[in-house]
C-alpha cells in the first residue's frame, strides 16, 4: 500500500498507530509466555522455575506442541481404519497473531474512517494523478525547446494539444487560411493536397522555417517548438473537414496514411 501524507502532524500519527500495533503484538506474545510458562511451575519445587522459563518451555507453550509420548492425552474416541485421531486446537501463535489482526483492523479503521487522518484509496488516487500531471507539465516545459521537426510528435488525439493549436492558429494564421483552414492568400489546409509535404513533420518544418517566396514568414522566432507543434497538430486534425468555400487543390496527393510522423 502506497501512503502519502498531507502534513508531517498525519504522518506522526500514523507512526505513532504502526508503533502502538507492534508494542501490543509484543505484550501479547510477552503475557502469553509468562502465562503457559506460569502454568508449568511447580509449586513445589521452586527450582523449577528456571526450567519453566527455558527457550524450550516457551516455545512449545507458543506453539502449543503436545510431546509424542503424552499425544495419548489428547486421542479422541474417533477410529477409522485404525487412523485415530488428534485433539489438535490451533497453534497459540496463530490465535495471537490473529488477535492482532483485529487490533490492527480497529486502528485502521480509526485511522482512516474515522479520524480520517489518512487518504483513502481514492483520494490517494486523486493525489497521485495530480502529481503525476504536474511532473508532466514540468518535464514538458523543460523539454519545450527541444522539439524539431525530427522529434515532433503527432499528438491529434490529445484535445488540449489540439485546443492550443487551435487558439494560436486563430490568432496567426487566419489571414491567410482562413478560420477553417479552407484557404485564402494560402493553401487550403483541410484537402489532401500539399504544397510542401503533409507529415507531421512536414508540416511542422513549414511553419518553422516558412516560405519566404511565397510570402508565408518563419514563425520560429515568434513561436516556441511546442506551440509549432500545437498548431501543426490542429492542421491534421482539420484534415477532410470539408470547410464551405474550400480553395482548389494545390500541389500533391498525399495518402490518408502518410500523416504520421516518419
Amino acid at each position: 500500500m502506497n501512503l502519502s501524507f498531507k502534513t508531517g502532524d498525519e504522518l506522526i500519527l500514523f507512526l505513532i498507530l504502526v508503533i502502538l500495533v507492534i508494542f501490543a503484538i509484543v505484550i501479547l506474545f510477552v503475557v502469553f509466555g509468562i502465562f503457559r510458562a506460569l502454568k508449568q511451575i511447580d509449586a513445589e519445587r521452586s527450582g523449577k522455575v528456571i526450567e519453566a522459563f527455558s527457550f524450550n518451555t516457551w516455545w512449545k507453550g507458543l506453539t502449543g506442541a503436545v510431546p509424542l509420548e503424552k499425544e495419548e492425552v489428547i486421542l479422541l474416541n474417533h477410529n477409522y481404519d485404525g487412523i485415530r485421531e488428534l485433539d489438535n486446537h490451533l497453534p497459540p501463535w496463530w490465535k495471537y497473531l490473529f488477535y492482532a489482526t483485529i487490533v490492527f483492523a480497529v486502528i485502521y479503521m480509526l485511522d482512516y474512517h474515522v479520524w480520517a487522518s489518512s487518504p483513502l484509496q481514492e483520494e490517494e488516487y486523486t493525489q497521485e494523478v495530480a502529481v503525476a500531471q504536474k511532473q508532466i507539465e514540468e518535464y514538458q516545459a523543460k523539454n519545450a525547446n527541444s522539439i524539431d521537426e525530427k522529434t515532433v510528435k503527432l499528438l491529434v488525439s490529445d484535445a488540449k494539444v489540439v485546443a492550443k493549436g487551435k487558439e494560436i492558429f486563430t490568432g496567426k494564421c487566419v489571414a491567410c487560411h482562413g478560420a477553417a483552414g479552407e484557404g485564402g492568400v494560402g493553401p487550403n489546409l483541410t484537402d489532401e493536397y500539399w504544397l510542401h509535404g503533409g507529415t507531421i513533420n512536414d508540416i511542422f518544418k513549414t511553419i518553422k522555417n516558412g516560405v519566404p517566396e511565397k510570402g508565408m514568414i518563419a514563425w520560429k522566432a515568434t513561436l516556441k517548438p511546442n506551440e509549432i507543434q500545437d498548431v501543426a497538430n490542429y492542421i491534421v486534425s482539420i484534415k477532410g473537414t470539408n470547410p464551405a468555400n474550400a480553395k482548389a487543390p494545390q500541389g500533391e496527393k498525399v495518402a490518408a496514411d502518410s500523416t504520421a510522423t516518419k
